[in-house]
Parts: C-alpha cells; sequence; structure tokens
C-alpha cells in the first residue's frame, strides 16, 4: 500500500526516465527537448483533487506541447510572455481513488492500471510534442481547432509570417483581431 502523493512522485520519476530515450530532460513537472524548429515540451498537468461519493480522487496526466521558434522570436519582439495555445490532450486525465479498505492510500487496482498505460502515454506525448515543434504540423493544429479564439488567431498569424508572405497571411491580418502579431508580421515580412 502506497499513500497518493508518493505514488504520484514515483509515476513521475517513471515518466522521466521513459522520456529520457526520447531526448527529454529535466523532471516534474515538465520535460523539454530542443528540436531544430522548436522545443518539445512533455508536462505533467495541474493535480486535482476532488470528493466522489465521500471518497477522495486524485486526477492528473500528460500534455505534449511545443515553443516553436517562431513563437519565441516573437514573444522576444513584444517584450512580453504571451503563451501559446495549448491545444487538446488527446487522452482524457488518470483517476486515482483511495482504497476505502486502507484509508489514506491509493487504490491498487488503479495504479497498475495507469502504470500499464504509463509507457504508452509518454511515447505518445513524445511524439506529439515533438511533430509540434514543426510550424506547419503545428499551423495544422491550430487551423483545426473548431472556433480558434483571439490567442489561436495571433498565433496562426506568427506561424504564417514565419512561413513569409502568402495569401493566407493576408486574410489573417485582414481579419483585424490580432494586432500585435499583424504588426510582427508586417515587421517580419518587411525585413
Amino acid at each position: 500500500m502506497v499513500k497518493p502523493d508518493s505514488a504520484l512522485r514515483r509515476l513521475w520519476r517513471t515518466t522521466g526516465k521513459l522520456l529520457e530515450p526520447y531526448g527529454f530532460a529535466g523532471s516534474e513537472p515538465s520535460w523539454a527537448r530542443a528540436e531544430r524548429a522548436g522545443v518539445a515540451l512533455v508536462e505533467r498537468t495541474r493535480v486535482t483533487r476532488t470528493w466522489t461519493n465521500g471518497q477522495q480522487v486524485v486526477r492528473f496526466g500528460l500534455h505534449a506541447g511545443a515553443v516553436p521558434d517562431a513563437w519565441r522570436d516573437y514573444v522576444t519582439w513584444r517584450g512580453a510572455a504571451v503563451e501559446i495555445v495549448r491545444l487538446a490532450d488527446p487522452h482524457p486525465p488518470w483517476s486515482l481513488r483511495l482504497d476505502p479498505e486502507q484509508p489514506g492510500h491509493a487504490l491498487e487496482s488503479d495504479l497498475e492500471l495507469i502504470r500499464a498505460e504509463l509507457p504508452r502515454r509518454v511515447h505518445a506525448c513524445a511524439r506529439r510534442a515533438i511533430q509540434l515543434t514543426d510550424p506547419q504540423f503545428y499551423l495544422g493544429e491550430l487551423r483545426a481547432l473548431p472556433e480558434p479564439g483571439a490567442a489561436a488567431r495571433e498565433a496562426i498569424v506568427v506561424l504564417l509570417a514565419a512561413a513569409g508572405p502568402s495569401a493566407e497571411l493576408e486574410a489573417e491580418l485582414r481579419h483585424g483581431d490580432t494586432p500585435e502579431a499583424a504588426g510582427y508580421a508586417r515587421a517580419k515580412i518587411t525585413c
């Protein structure tokens, strides 16, 4: 029997070890790998603790992300940190319940399930994070959003500007809801 916090620490150590062969370094909550066009990230999601039917449930997961170099250049140009859009994670969070027979301890069946799924999920997150460093792949993910908000439109403009002048970039600039990104795009294209 193990307490939930100890189980989580062990799972994150295992996650780090599973990410090492992919070239990721770091420690919980974030592991990074430098790529040609950006930095790939695998991050631990926020750990939430809720009560369901009088029983505590701990939820957490892994998230793949990236910071393309074009975005880093934009943030530097703007002079203010702006977080890039977090794309949806295809994996639902894990749930770790407390054992009703052993109060204060994690339910062993939940731990076994998480341990069994962890290598596959780490592999999927590592591959997705590496793919997201490709500006065109990231751009495709942003375009696929059903209703891109202002932050997503800003990222679209920045990534399009990195590829140079295009009809699609002009269309995004005419949309007009990303003034900072539009200024950056115009400055980048005229350089």
